[in-house]
């Protein structure tokens, strides 16, 4: 119902802005008809149809917009819209950097506990040790040729 009366109440609102602006004037108007000094001294027409227009879209402006502030009264507390969302759980979370070791013998292998290896992993032990990777030789300098 609230929805009817603002749509109606709209069509209502923009009709008196177009009909004020139609009206002419004793300065001319807004169409420029009816301001020439001719009408300076005839006397003014009371029931023209563009002023009963007025008259009757002002009131229907008057009782829309008494009924949408009853509407609005009678609706209740408004609500905030971050109130009406679920709340988020505050968690932190470190930035994601993916850093790799200098050496590949500085790598960290991860190995399971005993307990959660499967059965056939149990019988044989885990004595082996990561094999280091041997350093890279160092290049020899170049001696430059000299002509």
């Amino acid at each position: 119902m609230e929805s009817v009366i603002l749509v109606i109440h709209l069509i209502v609102a923009l009709s008196i802005i177009v009909i004020v602006l139609i009206q002419p004037s004793e300065a001319g108007g807004f169409l420029g008809s009816g301001g020439s000094m001719s009408n300076m001294m005839a006397p003014r027409r009371s029931g023209d149809v563009l002023t009963r227009m007025t008259t009757i879209l002002a009131g229907i402006f008057f009782l829309t917009s008494l009924s949408l502030a009853i509407i609005a009264e009678h609706r209740g507390p408004a609500k905030s819209i971050l109130e009406e969302l679920p709340p988020v759980p505050a968690t932190q979370t470190a930035p994601a950097t993916q850093t790799t070791p200098a050496t590949p013998a500085a790598a960290v292998t991860q190995t399971t506990p005993a307990a959660e290896k499967p059965a056939s992993a149990k019988t044989a032990p885990d004595t082996a040790a990561p094999k280091a990777a041997p350093a890279p030789k160092k290049a020899k300098p170049v001696a430059p040729i000299s002509k």
